[in-house]
């Protein structure tokens, strides 16, 4: 029996390379780092974040979810079939592929998925296989709203763990036409599942498992990656408030959602009713939390007499001061700074020594120093609010045209 199984977990680990996701989270890894590396260095001349910081802090949150809620498919007897995965699949690559990640929340892909399938047995398509018409028919509706709401609750806890580290720094244009500073909490995790599917060796567990036997056939596993994603976008709200806040509605939204897949067990219509209020309030916690934020003032817009911190490179000299995202840098070696220009001009006052004079975030004045080495960042790795991003109109040109240019000028 033992050796059974040990083949069958085998065999179901040889299904992770038959899944969509698998490649296309690799895929979206290499997309979103690139554009997002991209964007910081045409914004702020030098890359923030290193390349696949999206995963960060994320392994073991989706390692230690895959290996319980797997054992609780398997304990339970709840079964799914490829072609009901290969629906999830393909709804999360189409809503992804947009670049928003938040389209990778199990209220939109999965609860899309129990629509779709509920279509596809009311009018069945022709150049769908007779067997997995069949597969499609007998999936519970009820254990696909429990998975959503249990993964929405995964949702919640990396909003909960999204700290101010890693909000992704960007520049837009605001009301008054000056450019202001964003941070973007966005990211990725992938729950690696390990899922009872009909048609393998395995005939029972022990007589208390509650798996009923299709026809002749047994049972054998297959390891599904699904992925989860958010995103969302804070510029009066500091983000780990507002992912906190993204955080315990997510986790109302898992309970009610948990709800109505308890009741869909005695009656289907909870699950459609479930499924649609889990879909629409998906929507509504998004956009009530993005007007929420979008009403209160800005938090990183340029001062007239101070330099706000937008972000710190991360193991710079300012990350190992102790700079934090939301300050008010006032004075470097005892001279006033109100921009970029007059930070760096100060900072050549000493080139192995920093002093500086920090406004934080409750309105105190605090003093920051340390030393200065070759090879640091010039600016100490802080990103600043500016009046316009840095970028080159011309690029390359020979210094012979400059000087006839001036030339012509005088």
């Amino acid at each position: 029996m033992i050796n059974i199984w040990l083949v069958e977990i085998g065999r179901g680990m040889l299904w992770l390379f038959l899944q969509p996701l698998f490649y296309w989270a690799l895929l979206l890894t290499i997309i979103t780092s690139y554009y997002r590396r991209k964007n910081e260095r045409h914004e702020f001349s030098s890359s923030v974040y290193s390349f696949g910081a999206e995963w960060g802090r994320t392994w073991l949150l989706s390692l230690l979810s895959g290996i319980i809620i797997s054992a609780g498919l398997i304990t339970i007897g709840g079964t799914m079939t490829y072609p009901v995965v290969l629906v999830l699949s393909i709804l999360a690559i189409l809503g992804s592929i947009t670049g928003r990640l938040f389209f990778l929340s199990s209220g939109y892909f999965i609860t899309g998925a129990i629509f779709i399938i509920w279509l596809l047995r009311q009018y069945p398509i022709e150049q769908i296989p007779s067997q997995w018409q069949v597969e499609l028919n007998s999936i519970s509706f009820p254990l696909l709203l429990s998975l959503a709401a249990v993964l929405l609750v995964i949702e919640a806890l990396l909003w909960f763990t999204a700290k101010k580290e890693y909000a992704f720094p960007e520049l837009i244009k605001g009301k008054r036409g000056k450019y202001i500073g964003l941070h973007v909490v966005k990211r990725l995790s992938v729950v690696p599942l390990l899922i009872p599917i009909p048609g393998g060796a395995i005939a029972s567990l022990a007589p208390w498992w509650p798996v009923l036997p299709i026809g002749e056939q047994g049972y054998g596993f297959m390891l599904v990656p699904l992925l989860i994603g958010i995103q969302q976008s804070f510029q009066g709200l500091y983000s780990e408030h507002g992912s906190k806040l993204f955080g315990k509605w997510m986790l109302g939204l898992a309970s009610v959602t948990a709800l109505f897949a308890a009741g869909g067990f005695y009656d289907p219509i909870f699950v459609y009713i479930g499924a649609a209020v889990t879909l629409l309030g998906r929507v509504l916690i998004q956009l009530s939390i993005r007007f929420v934020d979008l009403e209160k003032p800005s938090i990183f817009r340029p001062q007239p007499d101070s330099l706000v911190i937008l972000s710190v490179i991360q193991d710079s000299p300012a990350d190992k001061m102790g700079l934090q995202a939301g300050e008010h840098v006032e004075r470097v070696h005892q001279i006033q700074v109100s921009n970029e220009q007059e930070f760096y001009d100060a900072l050549q006052e000493s080139r192995t020594f920093c002093k500086l004079e920090v406004r934080n975030h409750e309105g105190e004045l605090r003093f920051v120093q340390g030393p200065m080495f070759e090879g640091d960042h010039h600016e100490l790795g802080l990103i600043f609010v500016k009046e316009k991003p840095r970028f080159r109109l011309y690029q390359d040109i020979p210094t012979s045209v400059v000087v006839q240019e001036e030339q012509q000028v005088n």
